[in-house]
């Protein structure tokens, strides 16, 4: 019993490997800018991280992936929450209720760890008309 539980686990890590493998670096990655694409008095650079929990249960592993955003740096406008949960509707919603209201454009880099590079093409996403 001891070994089979061993495989499944062995069999189910290798898979969540692969498929990691598969995904393009996150360096590479453009950032993505949302919210006021014209006209915006001001610009918040976020960065995206996920952060994954699992759980082993006996003979499963279950795992919950969440995506957060936080804030890098703003021009010509403060932000009060510095961290936003992409996978909550609700965080969603005030980030574009606040977008509209403040005519503020959003750029996201999709990494942890930005590069210089991304984050001088973010700061020029904010001052470029989209």
């Amino acid at each position: 019993m001891h070994r089979f539980l061993i495989a499944i686990l062995a069999i189910s890590l290798s898979t969540v490997a692969a498929a990691k493998d598969k995904k393009k670096p996150a360096d590479s990655q453009e950032p993505v800018v949302f919210g006021i694409l014209s006209q915006n008095v001001g610009c918040v650079i976020f960065r995206e991280y996920r952060k994954t929990s699992g759980m082993f249960w006996g003979v499963a592993v279950t795992t919950k992936t969440v995506s957060q955003l936080e804030v890098v740096e703003t021009q010509n406008y403060k932000i009060e929450q510095t961290t936003w949960n992409e996978t909550q509707q609700e965080d969603m919603n005030e980030l574009q209720r606040l977008a509209v209201k403040d005519k503020i454009k959003f750029v996201k880099i999709p990494n942890k760890n930005p590069t210089d590079e991304q984050l001088e093409k973010a700061r020029t996403s904010c001052k470029q008309p989209s």
